[in-house]
């Protein structure tokens, strides 16, 4: 039981990135709905990320000696997210009201547990190092994101600071490797660059809290860097060699 519960000897990156990147898709395709509405080319992008469930789950599934819990939640959640995709699918082109209501009520309850399970996952998978650098940027990221969408309160633009904060403290552990270590794999400088791109964004939401109006991004160019970001870290997760 305890071999169950405990992360794989070996890594998964690949796996890990994928279902990381399926749970940031669905984050970003809520942000997209408020910040970059009617982009067709955005809506490509995060459909191209949540169809990396599917992948995850798989991918998660084939590993021989012994599925472990973060196999298992990468592949639920990808299943999951797959299953509600298709309904979502089959009911806009066939016109069906009843799987339209259905799409819509499993997508509303399954889809952030699916999501989160797919997050979980995927940073069980990375190796041990890389855990919570990764959870530190994603999740201070993806909440302040979140926050940042009422920031109606003082309490909110708080909270939206201290995830900026937090996430910033992920975002410097690849840039400063690369720095240091100067490595020659372009997948690590583009986890940096990513890094670069996230921490830029959320510098720029601790000024929005700290100093308003000394720094003004459009909201679309905010959807943007976030999905820039993604991109540039899932292509390093899924970069044939490791680093």
């Amino acid at each position: 039981m305890s071999g169950f519960l405990t992360p794989p000897a070996t890594p998964h990156i690949r796996t890990a990135t994928a279902s990381i990147a399926t749970a940031v898709a669905v984050a970003l395709s809520v942000f997209a709905a408020a910040l970059i509405p009617g982009s067709a080319l955005y809506s490509v992008l995060t459909a191209g990320g949540v169809a990396l469930g599917a992948a995850s789950g798989v991918a998660a599934l084939r590993h021989r000696g012994g599925l472990r819990i973060f196999q298992w939640l990468s592949a639920l959640g990808g299943i999951v997210i797959l299953l509600i995709g298709i309904v979502v699918a089959v009911a806009k082109f066939g016109a069906s009201a009843k799987l339209a209501t259905l799409g819509l009520v499993t997508s509303y309850y399954l889809m952030p547990s699916a999501a989160l399970a797919c997050y979980i996952g995927g940073l069980g998978q990375l190796p041990a190092k890389w855990i919570a650098p990764a959870f530190m940027a994603t999740a201070g990221a993806g909440a302040a994101g979140w926050f940042s969408l009422g920031a109606g309160t003082g309490f909110e633009r708080f909270l939206i600071a201290v995830a900026a904060v937090f996430s910033l403290m992920g975002c410097v552990y690849p840039v400063w490797g690369c720095v240091v270590k100067r490595p020659r794999q372009v997948a690590a400088w583009l986890v940096a660059l990513a890094a670069l791109v996230l921490g830029a964004l959320m510098l720029f939401m601790v000024s929005m809290v700290v100093a308003p109006g000394l720094l003004w991004l459009q909201p679309t160019t905010v959807a943007w860097g976030f999905m820039i970001a993604g991109v540039l870290a899932t292509v390093a997760g899924l970069w044939p060699r490791r680093f």
